[in-house]
């Protein structure tokens, strides 16, 4: 049966307060008249108002015995009845008749004897169709029960009936795979299961291979892997007709499942989830492939770099002959007047022997390593990784994004001239796509011979390969990151009918020419603004001669004294806990490990379940792993027990649902409204170490190390509410707006402080069309270029601030393809981060990526204007984003199990980042009511102290947490015996005498 608590099936609450009471239990003045004309007696009356309260409340009736006393006590007072009168129904028949009553008066359709369970079993059957968790058609059906009018039948009732919809569907879907499937994919499937005498696994293993970091024997492997996932035929024709959703929630299925356990399956289950695990593993292996091929296009071009660095440097000596060659010929000009003089000395001293071939090859030589231009150099380093490129090339399908198809039809003439040998080839290639410097390259005269050179024509065309399925003008059929973006887009068509209710929730103009209007006008006025209000910022900014703005350092707000007094009282009364007991407390006040459960939704069928999650979520998120964990947790719990538990029972989204439970109950406290409304984010990311066997570890070019980096938006009330791990070297800021939709939680947040990694002309323009207020503090500022409203605006102070004008009419010309883009983002249609990082990467033809860059230069200006005449937003981004690097040195703190990430699985990565995350919330949560308890107490001792004092405490305290448990040493407890062997005695006699034995104990043996 699929778990009660993870649906939305009510039931009455254990315990209620007298708020809930009175807003859910109280009596209306048209109840108490009708009560008073159906009831006969006080104990009729009180039973019957029982039942109409809590019938409006969960939609069936309980049992009497099932209603908490206090729901009976707040009825009785509102009938103003003695506590002798109690609730009771000697005769069954004035229960139905009450019951009967209570529908008549609600208007409610009892569910038994109607057509209300047809109604549920053809729900059940339509939501099935798309739903994979048995939990959710259930929550399907109680909605559509009670918006019908229905009463609620038994939960057994609706279990079954979506058990019996969602066992119907599959077994219709297994059914259809397996038929359509080749009986020659089968056999291949069958022999995936089997295992000789010579092998500890099978093949089926080899499907859930994870990638390794790319280098090239890797994406040799890789390239291998997918071919031989190719050879399981046409997947598409298979699963035709069949929604995506549930080929994952196989394919997921199949992922965590054993090949022992696939066997127990039927033949039709066994095998559709194996196919729809090879589908998933395509799809993967294809995103994995091309980000690859883009990291190996980019070692090659660093290595040619490189190259060309250590040639100038070996070239200095050379042109420091040459400079001082041409220093002796300025001596002879300047001493000798005769020009017939000075070029026969001149010729003499450049040719001494005659000839001047030697001066004229270092030349050449210097000429060529002089300049940045190491393209030249790529050929060297590209042909190891030729042959495999090529079939990377072959194996994925590369289509363009736009009309434009001069880099495919590129590709093509060099895949066709793959096997020849001669440098240089008689074809003429539309080079459209390529820079200046690179066609210099590629081409010659055609009086010098064939005009197109083949090798570095293939470096051109797989180096701009790279580059556009960076920025997207490429797409990888079949692919999920790399796929066509624009096709997921929300149609215009749709994205008209939501526009006007989007644009007035986020305060947007509703049409392309009063948008622009808006956005000029806030641009002019912020400028003017400053601009007037600049002499009296003397103090705080100045410009200097070079025409850049000079800003005073930011000062932090002083700590009074009384803060800091009640700072050290709150720490020295902080009780002393364990973290696994902080997580024990969680959980008695929430339940939320009512969310993990094994993928089918089902209850666990572990012992003690809520104890193992608690123990598994201690041992992954303190980073101590399954092995250590087990060593020293009590009671008999064995490393498979916790990496079982974790693998099964703990996916990423469970994960993230009890996350926002905690975060969600942090929030309804009263202590972190002093700290802030919880509608202000601060985003940041912070390294940590990793093995480097998996694409998400790299070299991080400002911690100097290989790692990847946790990335996360802490609310300005401290707690965490998203959290990521991205590869170091992308732009932190495209997850900025991927944290804001994700993290779901009652308090909406409409402003992101972060660093410079937190921002880009592209983020600022996609925050500011979902209403996002992006507030960043940026190293190196002045370098931005900033925009004047139009050439005919001049400034008294600040004129030379502006160096650019702003292009409108491009905003307005894109207005409509930059709102498809926001609302399609805010619909879920596609995924931010891979839109954001596609439109921040360069491109030539995509007219989108320019619209986006110039509005938000636009928005980026605005910000600038006011971050440089205003001291108190300064202070207010600073403090913000020093929360967030105060909680990743916290959240790092709960992690002492190591330094290391010891994961080189995608998913296991991501986990056990939320994992600690959890650990860091529970702490927080049990720090932030303790800290209300204390003040409460303070309070009633007299202790005086103000909101403002309270304002500058912090749940991140650690000296209350023990953090390794508690060691207990008693020498009470009797001794275990010591060994028989004489030897030994006789070495123990000795020690307790203070003499040495002679013996060492290995010459005992």
């Amino acid at each position: 049966m699929a778990s009660l608590e993870r649906t939305a099936y009510p039931k009455l609450p254990a315990h209620l307060s007298t708020k809930e009471l009175h807003q859910c239990y109280s009596l209306s003045e048209f109840e108490l008249e009708w009560l008073s004309r159906t009831a006969k007696s006080p104990a009729l009356t009180i039973g019957l108002a029982v039942l109409l309260k809590t019938f409006q409340q969960l939609h069936y009736f309980p049992s009497l015995e099932e209603i908490p006393t206090e729901i009976v006590n707040h009825v009785r007072s509102c009938l103003r009845y003695g506590v002798r009168i109690a609730p009771r129904y000697a005769n069954p028949r004035t229960l139905y008749r009450h019951q009967t009553a209570i529908r008549q008066y609600l208007q409610i359709t009892p569910f038994y004897g109607s057509d209300a369970l047809k109604i549920a079993e053809k729900t059940a059957h339509e939501a099935a169709e798309v739903l994979d968790q048995r939990v959710d058609v259930i929550n399907v059906l109680i909605g559509e029960l009670l918006e019908r009018g229905y009463e609620l039948p038994a939960y057994s009732t609706l279990n079954d009936a979506a058990e019996d919809a969602q066992v119907a569907l599959q077994e219709k879907i297994f059914n259809r795979v397996v038929d359509r499937a080749p009986i020659d994919v089968i056999y291949r499937l069958r022999e995936l299961l089997d295992t000789d005498f010579g092998r500890c696994q099978s093949d089926f293993n080899a499907l859930k291979q994870v990638p390794k970091k790319p280098s090239r024997k890797h994406l040799e492997i890789l390239i291998d892997h997918l071919s031989w996932l190719g050879g399981f035929g046409d997947l598409d024709a298979i699963f035709e007709g069949i929604v995506d959703t549930k080929i994952w929630f196989f394919a997921n299925q199949a992922e965590k499942t054993d090949v022992s356990e696939l066997k127990d399956c039927s033949l039709p289950k066994r095998y559709t989830l194996m196919l729809a695990l090879i589908y998933l593993m395509r799809v993967r292996a294809r995103d994995h492939l091309a980000e690859m091929f883009i990291k190996r296009i980019a070692t090659i071009h660093k290595r040619a770099k490189e190259e060309l660095e250590q040639i100038q440097l070996r070239q200095r000596k050379k042109l420091e002959l040459l400079v001082a060659t041409l220093d002796g010929v300025i001596q002879i000009l300047s001493q000798e007047p005769s020009d017939q003089e000075a070029g026969s000395l001149i010729r003499e001293y450049l040719s001494p022997e005659g000839s001047l071939d030697h001066l004229r090859e270092a030349c050449a030589e210097v000429q060529a390593t002089g300049g940045s231009n190491y393209l030249p150099l790529l050929w060297k380093h590209f042909k190891s990784h030729r042959s495999l490129l090529f079939r990377l090339s072959l194996l994925l399908q590369l289509e363009p994004t736009t009309q434009d198809r001069s880099l495919i039809e590129a590709l093509h003439l060099v895949q066709a001239n793959e096997i020849l040998h001669r440098e240089w080839i008689d074809e003429h290639v539309d080079l459209a796509f390529a820079s200046d410097r690179w066609i210099k390259v590629v081409r010659r005269a055609a009086s010098e011979g064939p005009p197109t050179n083949r090798r570095f024509l293939e470096v051109c065309v797989f180096s701009h390969l790279a580059n556009e399925l960076r920025s997207g003008d490429i797409c990888v059929l079949g692919s999920e990151s790399f796929a066509d973006y624009r096709k997921q887009l929300l149609p215009w068509d749709e994205c008209l009918a939501r526009l006007p209710e989007y644009c007035a929730k986020v305060g947007l103009p509703s049409t392309a020419k009063e948008f622009v209007a808006s956005l000029k006008e806030q641009l002019e006025s912020t400028a003017q603004q400053l601009d007037d209000k600049f002499p009296s910022c003397r103090g705080d900014v100045s410009i200097n001669e070079a025409g850049d703005p000079v800003l005073r350092r930011v000062v932090a707000r002083d700590i009074p004294p009384s803060a800091i007094s009640l700072q050290t009282a709150i720490t020295q009364r902080m009780p002393a806990r364990h973290v696994l007991d902080i997580m024990a407390n969680i959980e008695h006040w929430i339940q939320f490990t009512r969310h993990f459960g094994p993928m089918s939704g089902s209850d666990p069928k572990l012992k003690e379940p809520a104890e193992r999650y608690l123990m598994t979520i201690f041992a992954m998120g303190c980073n101590l792993g399954p092995n250590q964990a087990a060593r020293h947790l009590a009671g008999n719990v064995t490393p498979h027990m916790l990496s079982y538990t974790n693998r099964r029972h703990l996916p990423l989204d469970k994960l993230d649902k009890a996350n926002r439970e905690l975060v969600e109950l942090y929030l309804q406290l009263d202590l972190p409204k002093l700290w802030g409304d919880g509608k202000a984010v601060a985003a940041d990311g912070t390294q940590f170490d990793f093995y480097d066997e998996n694409l998400l570890a790299g070299y991080h070019f400002r911690y100097r190390k290989m790692g990847a980096v946790a990335y996360r938006h802490v609310a300005n009330n401290y707690i965490a509410v998203f959290q990521h791990f991205i590869p170091p070297g992308i732009w932190e800021a495209i997850y900025v707006i991927e944290g804001l939709l994700k993290a779901d939680h009652s308090v909406e947040v409409d402003t992101v402080y972060s660093d410079t990694q937190g921002q880009s002309a592209t983020v600022f323009a996609f925050t500011h069309l979902l209403g996002i207020n992006l507030m960043p503090r940026i190293r190196n500022w002045r370098n931005l270029v900033m925009y004047r409203p139009d050439r005919s605006a001049k400034y008294k102070h600040i004129n030379s601030l502006f160096t650019d004008t702003v292009n409108w009419s491009q905003i307005e010309t894109h207005w409509q393809d930059l709102m498809q883009v926001a609302l399609s983002i805010q619909a879920g249609k596609i995924s931010s981060p891979m839109l954001l990082r596609k439109l921040g990467s360069y491109s030539r033809r995509n007219k989108l990526y320019h619209a986006a860059q110039e509005l938000g230069c636009v928005i980026r200006t605005i910000f600038l204007l006011k971050w440089i005449g205003n001291r108190e937003l300064r202070q207010e981004v600073t403090a913000n984003t020093n929360k967030i690097e105060s909680y990743n040195g916290f959240s790092k703190w709960l992690s002492f199990g190591g330094d290391v990430i010891a994961e080189n699985d995608p998913d296991e990565q991501q986990k056990r980042l939320r994992y600690n995350d959890m650990i860091a919330s529970s702490v927080i949560l049990q720090n932030t009511v303790d800290m209300m308890r204390i003040l409460q107490k303070l309070a009633r001792d007299g202790w005086q102290f103000t909101d403002e004092d309270v304002s500058f405490l912090s749940p991140y305290l650690t000296s209350n947490v023990k953090r390794f448990g508690e060691f207990n040493l008693s020498l009470k407890r009797p001794p275990e015996p010591w060994i028989k062997d004489s030897i030994f005695q006789q070495a123990a006699g000795s020690i307790r005498g203070q003499t040495m034995p002679n013996n060492r104990v290995e010459e005992t043996n």
